[in-house]
């Protein structure tokens, strides 16, 4: 198992090494022109709602400009080229060709450290559990040019639809239908060569074994376990502010101004978890903060440990109503058949053309999570009028949108049997 890091942690080692299974630290840098190349076309290769939000907006960590930031505040000159030529771009088969061929050909990635690896050991199969990072591209670069078969998958749910991928697995594996069908319509994989599995960290939610009573899991939250119980979930650095509607609806639960009495729990998204954006609602009543492992060596500084992935999962099992911003909770959620809320306010961005402005709505305008919506399975709150009254139409009637949130969870769940990682384990066998 190779990670991109300096040194392996100890935890890491004492959880998963033994006499089959070696965890090997290993850096590859990309060269400035392959970074510029990819820059240049990655994005630009596949017309959907992500890459056309990207082609419309920018950043204030662009490097390179023509225009003052001013003059860009002001127009839609820039934008509306940038649209066009991801038009263009997208719909050339030749330039999708020419794209993978250049990768192949002229960024071949032959790092000495990869190579020496498949020299002693002679691989049967290259696993990347990251069809788009750096360093599993270059492992399956290196396999192809030795024949070895490769088998990847999307990092998450959300990837396959963020830009062209630089080169294709033998097989490649994707959680549910909708991320099959997107990757034969804007990767050029062949369906034949597609796995669908499921999301293989919902295995652990059959598991009854791990499951602690009411009582028990809400006494050490510091809860009322008689209580009904909203679970917001931040949406991290994308929302800044949204922690400012998790303080407004606890003002609500305090002042009694819902359906039911009932209490919160607040969970800060990994990207922003340093700068406990929470802090104003901790040592409050009717209110619980969770806390988690942060650690350096990982790229996103969140990996949980056995302990946290329990307790996390035993607050979904026993909340009543799931509230977030276009979150991946919202799929955790479903697979224990929680009434979801998705807020559309309050989300307002600190960076780029956008600073200042609230852009919930658009983090819903992606591929993915319109994939969620189509199922009407959720309710979206795009006011505070609008959230208090779906709070307490769930708080009233749990099982409103129980058949909608059933085929969420069969299109985008696919089967939440416990059994994904077995598929994916027979994909590669």
């Amino acid at each position: 198992m190779f990670f991109p890091a300096k040194k392996i942690p100890a935890y890491l080692r004492d959880e998963f090494e033994d006499e089959q299974v070696t965890l090997v630290p290993i850096r590859v840098a990309s060269t400035k022109a392959l970074r510029l190349f990819r820059k240049f076309f990655f994005g630009y290769l596949i017309f959907s709602r992500s890459a056309r939000y990207c082609a419309l907006n920018f950043s204030d960590n662009a490097k390179i400009r023509f225009f003052s930031k001013e003059f860009l505040k002001k127009t839609k000159i820039v934008p509306g080229l940038r649209y066009l030529y991801l038009r263009v771009m997208s719909r050339s088969a030749s330039v999708k060709l020419l794209y993978r061929y250049a990768e192949r050909k002229f960024f071949t990635q032959k790092h000495p450290e990869i190579q020496q690896y498949f020299d002693a050991h002679g691989p049967d199969v290259v696993f990347s559990t990251s069809s788009t990072s750096h360093l599993d591209v270059s492992f399956i670069k290196e396999a192809k040019q030795r024949n070895v078969l490769t088998v990847s998958m999307p990092k998450s749910w959300d990837t396959i639809t963020r830009g062209y991928m630089e080169i294709l697995p033998d097989r490649f594996i994707v959680p549910n239908k909708p991320s099959r069908d997107a990757a034969v319509r804007l990767q050029d994989v062949p369906a034949d060569r597609i796995s669908i599995v499921g999301i293989p960290q919902f295995d652990w939610y059959v598991r009854k074994d791990i499951i602690k009573s009411r009582e028990e899991h809400f006494k050490k939250k510091g809860l009322d376990p008689a209580l009904p119980l909203i679970f917001f979930g931040s949406e991290g650095v994308w929302a800044a502010h949204d922690h400012e509607v998790a303080e407004m609806i606890h003002k609500w639960a305090k002042d009694n101004q819902l359906a039911k009495p009932c209490q919160l729990l607040v969970r800060a998204h990994y990207t922003n978890a340093y700068t406990d954006v929470f802090k104003n609602l901790r040592n409050k009543q009717r209110v619980a903060v969770d806390d988690y492992r942060i650690v350096d060596f990982m790229p996103d500084r969140w990996d949980p440990s056995t302990e946290e992935i329990i307790d996390f999962i035993n607050t979904l099992y026993h909340c009543d109503i799931m509230i977030n911003a276009a979150s991946t909770l919202t799929l955790d959620a479903v697979c224990f058949d929680k009434p979801v809320i998705n807020i559309g306010f309050g989300c307002v961005y600190e960076g780029g053309n956008l600073k200042g402005k609230d852009i919930t709505s658009a983090l819903y305008d992606s591929d993915h999570f319109t994939w969620v919506l189509e199922t009407k399975a959720t309710t979206k709150a795009d006011t505070p009028v609008i959230l208090q009254e779906q709070i307490n139409k769930y708080l009233l009637n749990p099982k409103y949108k129980a058949q909608e949130r059933e085929i969420l969870r069969r299109e985008l769940c696919y089967k939440v049997d416990g059994k994904s990682s077995a598929r994916l384990v027979h994909s590669l066998i």
